[in-house]
Parts: structure tokens; C-alpha cells; sequence
């Protein structure tokens, strides 16, 4: 990656919740949701090796690192459990080394801000 920036990351939402009803009583109140965030891969070789992959970022909650396991490519997806409201998302990408192919690492502008509110 000499001499190259990482791009940030187009990011894509996918909301899925499950509830069963059935009898006379109404279903419980759901107030934590399953939730997949897929995103467009980064394409810089860092990215897609050991050492890089991607920081996801939700508002109020811990970054969540999704690093290069193996294969041609780092995963571009990661399901996370979320209660019931609004959050702002964020993702981007990181390689270890930085563009002078130091040690220093280097990381994507964040993509654009999502706003996720869960039902």
C-alpha cells in the first residue's frame, strides 16, 4: 500500500425482526433486535490481509472490529444485537501498515453516517 489511502466504505443496512403471535394475548413487547450491516468492500490489498479489515461504529455501544480472517477478502457484514431505538452507524476501514509501509497502521475516512432506528 505505498503511497495509497485507504477509501472509506458505502454502508448498507439490513433490519431483521422476528416475533410469533398466536392465543387471545397480544405478543410481548420486543425490545432487543437481531441486526446485519453489510457494507461495500474496500478493495486495497491492506484491508483484505492479516492485519486489516474494518472498525463498525454505533452510536452509544463499543466499535466493533471485523478483521481479515482468510480468503481473498475481509468480511464486509457483522450482526449485531440492538434494543429498541435510534443509532447512528458508521464504518471503516484499517490496514496495519501505513502508507510509507510502516507499522503505524492506517485507516479510511469514516463512510457517510446512517441512522438506524430500531423498531
Amino acid at each position: 500500500m505505498t503511497g495509497a489511502r485507504l477509501v472509506g466504505v458505502a454502508l448498507l443496512l439490513v433490519v431483521g425482526v422476528s416475533a410469533c403471535g398466536g392465543g387471545a394475548n397480544p405478543p410481548p413487547q420486543v425490545t432487543n433486535h437481531s441486526v446485519t450491516l453489510d457494507w461495500q468492500a474496500n478493495r486495497e490489498s491492506g484491508v483484505n490481509r492479516a492485519g486489516g479489515g474494518y472498525q463498525v461504529s454505533i452510536s452509544g455501544r463499543p466499535t466493533i472490529i471485523v478483521p481479515y480472517a482468510g480468503g481473498p477478502a475481509a468480511p464486509t457484514s457483522a450482526i449485531v444485537s440492538l434494543d429498541t431505538g435510534s443509532y447512528t452507524v458508521t464504518v471503516r476501514a484499517f490496514a496495519a501498515l501505513d502508507p510509507q509501509g510502516g507499522n503505524a497502521g492506517n485507516l479510511s475516512a469514516a463512510s457517510q453516517s446512517l441512522l438506524l432506528v430500531v423498531p
